[in-house]
């Protein structure tokens, strides 16, 4: 192999060379190096530069010329040269060989993190009493375990800031916020299900330990009434969907029972009301629900309302004059860009509460959704679709467009939540799963706010 480069290439930058040879896209390079979109650009821009090309073709050819991929050739073709031929000897034509994929060995740890995490899984399925979850849901109530890698390095993105990470990496809890602070509350973590609560406040960018919940559950969230955390449902530590309801208040650091839901259900859609909250199908044990339940604090009750259009579960909801907005989620045969309005009101008064509106330019399950100024926030996701940016709901206009992320491929499960303060409005996304758990704190300036001194 001729290595007489105009500029040394790197072995990340050889390894997009070949990668690029054999006609893969940006989104499979990354997906097989287990990098960023945004990095394998990157790496392009400075290949393109070294090698003085322009262009992927360009680049590929260069690949081929100095052997950096396997040239196919027809097996019965003699490598015969124009003098041997002879001057009288027809003319032949002359095809450009093509690249074919080369198969890239594992590296030999790379191998033994497979075998021993495939004895795991025999081990786990043969041992006697071992508890599997095996139902419908597709696994989709806990994380896969992976081999652990290098810890998640958020992308350069403008108008994202990195902040204090959270004490414990983890995903599938409730996140809510109240005077200013953001709760995180269970979840699981590497260890298992937790029923920790961990208080951040941004405008000290830290953390601090609050009394944890009553009980341990996870695909959970939150609702704010009244000066408390409501926290319903949840699959426990035994892989059983709750009906519990427990209660936080963040005053006196204390929890609290209250009356227990209709059903057991976890991996709900929950959004605050006035005089309560409301849950959005989710998850039983057995299947995806098309339920709706609200709970009205006042009297303690809960009833059904009208029912979701598509029954799912791990979508997203938030409340704007007036109206619900639940958007995407999931069920056994897809993932959601659904964006759907319930209208309370409507159904008091015994018309149809359901309005379908202009859905996400993408499924999107396991997000997080908040509402500022008028526009409904939408990060994460990446379950079965990749994730390339998050989207923004104009809600006046019925409109959505797109804003960066700085996770990318699949950041799901994650906390989001809105704060305003002197200069501006942020969105802390909070935790979540990226191929490990998280313990990631990004704050997106959502808007700014410019005071101008008066003469």
């Amino acid at each position: 192999m001729n290595q007489d480069y105009p500029e040394e290439l790197s072995e990340r930058e050889l390894e997009i060379l070949r990668l690029v040879a054999t006609g893969a896209t940006n989104q499979q390079i990354a997906l097989a190096l287990i990098i960023s979109v945004n990095t394998v650009k990157a790496h392009l821009r400075n290949i393109f530069a070294k090698l003085g090309v322009e262009s992927r073709t360009e680049a590929t050819l260069y690949a081929i010329r100095h052997g950096l991929v396997e040239v196919a050739r027809p097996a019965d073709e003699a490598l015969v040269t124009d003098s041997e031929r002879g001057p009288n000897a027809p003319q032949q034509a002359v095809s450009l060989p093509l690249p074919r994929f080369i198969h890239w060995p594992l590296f030999a740890f790379q191998r033994a993190l497979m075998l021993i995490a495939l004895l795991f899984i025999v081990i786990v399925a043969m041992w006697p009493g071992a508890r599997v979850i095996s139902s419908p849901a597709g696994g989709r109530l806990v994380d896969a375990p992976k081999a652990s890698g290098p810890g998640v390095e958020p992308e350069h993105a403008s108008r994202w800031q990195t902040k204090a990470q959270m004490p414990t990496s983890r995903a599938r809890f409730a996140q809510a916020q109240m005077d200013g602070i953001i709760y995180v509350i269970g979840g699981l973590t590497a260890q298992g299900w937790s029923a920790e609560v961990d208080a951040y406040d941004p405008a000290f960018d830290r953390w601090s330990r609050r009394a944890s919940k009553l009980t341990a559950v996870s695909n959970v969230g939150a609702a704010v009434v009244g000066g408390l955390i409501y926290v319903p449902g949840g699959l426990d530590e035994k892989n059983v969907v709750r009906d519990i309801l427990e209660v936080y208040n963040p005053r006196s650091d204390t929890w609290s029972v209250a009356t227990s839901l209709p059903a057991p259900v976890c991996a709900y859609a929950i959004a605050a009301v006035e005089d309560g909250f409301y849950l959005f199908g989710g998850w039983d044990g057995q299947r995806y629900l098309d339920a709706v339940y609200h709970y009205q604090v006042s009297t303690a009750t809960w009833r059904r309302e009208a029912s979701l259009k598509v029954a799912r579960g791990f979508a997203a909801a938030a409340m704007v004059g007036g109206h619900i907005y639940v958007v995407g989620g999931l069920d056994d045969t897809a993932e959601y860009s659904l964006c759907e309005s319930y209208d309370p009101a409507l159904h008091a008064a015994g018309k149809d509460p359901w309005r379908t509106l202009s859905p996400m330019s993408q499924g999107r399950a396991g997000h997080g959704v908040t509402i500022s100024e008028g526009y409904l926030y939408v990060v994460g996701g990446g379950w079965d679709s990749y994730l390339a940016y998050n989207e923004r709901y104009d809600v006046a206009n019925d409109a959505w467009s797109t804003f960066e992320s700085p996770l990318l491929g699949e950041w799901r499960t994650l906390g989001l939540s809105a704060i305003s303060a002197q200069s501006g409005t942020f969105l802390y996304a909070i935790g979540g799963w990226n191929g490990q758990y998280l313990s990631v704190v990004q704050a997106y300036s959502a808007s700014y706010r410019v005071y101008v001194p008066q003469t």
